[in-house]
């Protein structure tokens, strides 16, 4: 699955909408804010409801974590996964634990935020999911040239899934049910 970024079609509304936060007194996280870019399936037709969080150090210019996050809870047969949790499948830090923490405490505090992301992912899905619509020119094409439904045909996870009592790629030691998936 293709996860491109919001700003892709909506520049002008991630201009005023862009989440970013400067964590205080966090004995995890220097003071200092910390970006959330939003990336959203491009995949026509996919109702995957999630939102994927590209987290950028301001100050050192510098992707420090990548979370992923569903609007609802996952079915029984997905709770492995999780509801949000940091992405197994693209670069952490050490601040990454930290930063998920405090996304969490942000989406469950901030009711407009939810709202915010749930708006974008419908804006979103309006672009991607007609081919008439004049932002499909903005969207990149699948990544090996080939139609979106071949694309998703061949979907190959480029590593194993990460377990929840598998040790945590973070590199803690921990296992990933207590550690980065939370």
């Amino acid at each position: 699955m293709t996860m491109v970024s919001f700003n892709t079609l909506f520049s002008d509304v991630e201009s005023r909408e862009l989440r970013s936060i400067t964590p205080v007194g966090d004995p995890y996280l220097p003071e200092r804010p910390f970006a959330f870019h939003e990336l959203f399936c491009r995949e026509p037709a996919c109702d995957c409801r999630r939102v994927m969080l590209n987290v950028i150090d301001v100050e050192q210019g510098r992707h420090v974590a990548t979370i992923n996050h569903a609007f609802e809870p996952p079915e029984a047969r997905f709770a492995d996964d999780g509801q949000t949790f940091l992405d197994p499948l693209n670069p952490q830090t050490d601040a990454s634990p930290a930063l998920l923490a405090l996304f969490v405490k942000m989406i469950a505090s901030d009711r407009d935020y939810r709202e915010r992301l749930e708006r974008h992912y419908r804006m979103w899905k309006q672009v991607v999911d007609d081919p008439a619509h004049p932002g499909q020119s903005h969207l990149p094409p699948p990544e090996d040239g080939a139609s979106v439904a071949a694309a998703v045909a061949t979907f190959r996870r480029a590593t194993a899934k990460v377990g929840a009592n598998d040790r945590c790629p973070c590199g803690s030691g921990r296992k990933y049910k207590v550690c980065c998936r939370g």
